[in-house]
């Protein structure tokens, strides 16, 4: 087998802890695992390797996958060698692949192969971009072999090890695993359950009633044709155009953060009943209205203990490199000397969010400040290289390990929400996340019916991009073609004031002229002043863009202060598509200021916009949104420009 010298695609995967040293993911591979070329096809590299692999080649032979494998396309094959399977079919308790029902075989079949080619090269600690062809997302991870000069060693799904991996084949590339993979049948409330590492936290779950709000899975109303969901249809926008396909199952999936129980114990907590009075301590301070009447009614969203859990609770699939845009793209676009790549969410909690952070040293929840400059520190999330062999992937979910008590409290909510919340277009329905849409750097994806957004009877074409180095902010986008007209809920605010609503877009020829309309009553809305021209060239008097002077601080101010005035800004200057265009820099990126409002977080908010033109080739691109309130637009401070 041909050997290449040197790995073709620069590492990018995220250091992982190990007890006693550290080890990253990105370590030189051994010399026998370098990328090789073969000349081969999937099926001719298992072939050829017959007496290692003859138990998987029967397998697919039988679900019929065999000749997919065999054809042209870009495939990952995570093969299982023949030990693998005499293992799984042990645990079954029989002899041969032969006594495998077809149903048997077509789903190990699935569960091995990803319609999309991925090296390890490719990959950062958590999931696989792409779902298997079963329709679940893989783990990826990594650890050290103590046995073996502390070399990196790869898992899939925590427990099946990649023994040979990136070997090239015509057709994508095949890894060699020493274990079937099994991926979790529980719903997560059951696999949660299943953990007696979080005792405390799943005593405090099914008490408070919140393990029924995690059951729901599929949407079997939901229907979109065979054509739609597997052909790639072409979107003409902005002068160019991308291959986009419809989201095939409609799915409702959570994602849990969870306390162990020895993180519990390190802040005093060894039961439930100590759990119970920290949630009481915590919660009456926030919502001093309803101290002590609910104490309890377990189930009753007011309780503490339930504001406590439900605040550990998201609506939202996401694994630990979904939260924020991560890899290549971060490392390329973000100025992360002037900000974190963070999102923002809503919880479980009534009126509340969460705030998701992505420094250097790994995932944080509720952080403030950039990297090491933090003012609060914030919840760490543990990476899957961090925890060992659990496998938190449930059917319709996933857990995480946190590193200490999450509690939603004064500090996070004076403190570190007091900043411009800029709330991505693509969190702000967890239909985005839930299907896999955000992030999926194959193909745009396209929607037909979006949870919680209200098309008004209008059928307008609508997909989230692919996430690209050249797509604006985060590498998301929505993009709507047609005669549209929509509304959508905006996040809560942390606290009762006065917040700016902005609006990010660019311009585009093609983009028509909307109304803007804001209010708590959806079917209500009031106009936010006149309509926009999303045509309008951003040099015009109307707006009156004009670059910044570079040392001309005090003049650049200036500049941005008569935009202001105008109802405009220039978009940020912390992220640069291709990693080398500055949105600020951009005068075809602005942000639109909507609205100046009292808001409360026991209000919902809405926003609608409408096409006021009669163009059904109109386009609108939605990247995202700012909801900023007084203390930072108007602070002391002058408002940064990141």
């Amino acid at each position: 087998m041909k050997k290449i010298d040197k790995i073709l695609i620069r590492f990018v995967l995220a250091f992982c802890a190990i007890p006693a040293f550290t080890v990253s993911c990105s370590d030189e591979p051994l010399p026998e695992n370098y990328y090789t070329f073969t000349g081969e096809m999937v099926t001719d590299y298992l072939q050829n390797r017959s007496g290692e692999f003859s138990d998987f080649i029967a397998i697919l032979q039988r679900s019929g996958m065999y000749g997919m494998m065999a054809a042209y396309g870009s495939y990952t094959c995570l093969a299982p060698n023949n030990k693998a399977v005499e293992r799984y079919l042990h645990e079954l308790g029989i002899q041969s692949v032969d006594q495998l029902t077809k149903e048997q075989c077509d789903t190990l079949s699935w569960n091995h192969i990803i319609n999309q080619a991925y090296f390890t090269t490719d990959l950062i600690d958590g999931n696989i971009p792409t779902a298997n062809m079963n329709e679940r997302y893989l783990t990826f991870s990594c650890d050290s072999d103590a046995l073996n000069n502390n070399n990196v060693i790869y898992y899939i799904n925590k427990s099946a090890r990649l023994v040979v991996r990136d070997d090239s084949v015509e057709n994508g590339v095949v890894h060699t695993l020493d274990r079937v993979i099994v991926p979790q049948s529980f719903l997560l409330p059951d696999l949660l359950a299943e953990d007696s590492t979080i005792s405390i936290f799943n005593e405090a779950l099914v008490l408070t009633g919140l393990c029924d709000s995690l059951k729901q899975y599929i949407d079997p109303t939901y229907f979109c044709s065979e054509d739609s969901v597997n052909q790639d249809i072409i979107i003409h926008t902005g002068g160019s155009q991308y291959a986009m396909r419809y989201v095939g199952t409609r799915m409702k999936r959570y994602t849990a953060f969870v306390e162990t129980d020895e993180v519990y114990a390190a802040n005093g907590i060894h039961d439930l009943d100590d759990l119970k009075a920290h949630a009481k301590q915590v919660y009456d301070q926030m919502f001093p209205k309803d101290a002590g009447l609910y104490d309890d009614d377990w189930t009753n969203r007011k309780n503490p203990l339930n504001r406590f859990i439900s605040y550990h609770l998201l609506p939202y699939y996401g694994a630990y490199n979904d939260w924020t845009v991560s890899g290549d793209i971060k490392n390329i676009c973000a100025k992360t000397d002037l900000i974190d790549c963070t999102d923002w969410y809503a919880t479980m909690l009534k009126g509340t969010i969460m705030k998701m952070s992505t420094p250097s040293d790994g995932l944080f929840i509720n952080r403030k400040g950039v990297g090491p400059r933090y003012t609060v520190r914030g919840t760490k999330v543990f990476s899957p290289s961090e925890i060992g062999e659990v496998d938190q992937q449930a059917l319709n979910g996933i857990y995480h390990y946190i590193d200490q008590v999450l509690d939603y409290n004064l500090e996070t909510r004076d403190v570190v929400f007091n900043d411009r919340i800029r709330v991505m277009a693509a969190t702000l329905s967890p239909e985005f996340m839930n299907c896999g849409a955000r992030g999926n750097t194959e193909r745009a994806t396209g929607f037909k019916m979006v949870e919680g957004w209200d098309f008004h009877g209008k059928t307008p074409t609508m997909t989230l991009r692919k996430r690209d180095v050249w797509m604006v902010t985060y590498a998301d986008c929505i993009d709507m073609v047609g005669q549209f007209d929509v509304t959508f809920k905006l996040l809560p605010v942390p606290k009762e004031g006065t917040y700016e609503v902005r609006f990010a877009y660019g311009w585009g020829d093609m983009r028509g002229k909307v109304q803007v309309y804001f209010g708590t009553d959806p079917d209500g809305l009031l106009p936010m002043g006149l309509p926009i021209d999303f045509t309008l060239w951003p040099i015009d008097p109307l707006i009156g863009w004009v670059a910044d002077t570079p040392g001309d601080e005090e003049g650049n101010r200036a500049i941005d202060k008569a935009m202001r005035n105008r109802g405009y800004m220039k978009d940020m200057d912390s992220w640069a598509q291709g990693g080398a265009n500055i949105l600020r820099a951009q005068p075809m990126k602005l942000r639109k200021i909507l609205t100046t409002e009292n808001m409360s977080p026991e209000k919902d908010y809405y926003i609608r916009i409408k096409l006021v033109v009669d163009n059904p080739q109109a386009e609108l691109p939605i990247n995202y949104f700012e909801i900023v309130p007084k203390s930072i637009y108007a602070g002391v401070e002058a408002e940064d420009t990141h």
